[in-house]
């Protein structure tokens, strides 16, 4: 995780926000929910670190900040994301759902319609995987120019690489 957090710090120089983005201490809440999530120690730390007073845009898609990933997640219409060990940690620009896939620690994008509209559909089966590391995402977000900014984009992102 040393390789993403360096990445996603790449990241936030090169958006250079007139925000100033503070630092805070993770919460037991937040501690909480990612450690009964199964949440690797890895990750945990790297979110950590980044852990601040606001949710971060990164040109056309956003993070959440780390301590509202509790809430977002257990959202009710959320809820199916994390039982299927897709960690909710941002949004694209039409709403849908960047996911960090705790199996592999890629991440993606879950359409937010889909999921939101039809209670029985499985998260995994609208998961558009990019194949790419939660610091690569990010990172690519605000360097490569044709990049996914939602799971639309995803697909064709995916079909053309």
């Amino acid at each position: 995780m040393d390789k993403d957090l360096d990445l996603f710090k790449k990241a936030l120089r090169q958006i250079n926000s007139d925000r100033e983005l503070k630092k805070v201490k993770l919460s037991d809440k937040a501690l909480s929910f990612l450690v009964d999530s199964n949440v690797p120690k890895g990750v945990i730390n790297f979110f950590n670190y980044i852990s601040f007073d606001q949710h971060i845009s990164f040109k056309h898609v956003s993070f959440y900040q780390v301590n509202e990933l509790p809430g977002e997640n257990l959202y009710d219409t959320n809820q199916r994301c994390i039982a299927e060990r897709l960690l909710i940690v941002g949004w694209g620009s039409n709403g849908d759902l960047i996911v960090l896939d705790l199996e592999n620690l890629k991440v993606g994008y879950v359409f937010h319609d889909e999921l939101w509209e039809d209670e029985s559909v499985n998260p995994r089966d609208i998961l558009i995987n990019l194949k790419c590391s939660i610091g690569e995402f990010y990172y690519n977000a605000v360097t490569v120019e044709d990049f996914p900014v939602d799971g639309y984009e995803a697909e064709k992102y995916i079909e053309n690489n």
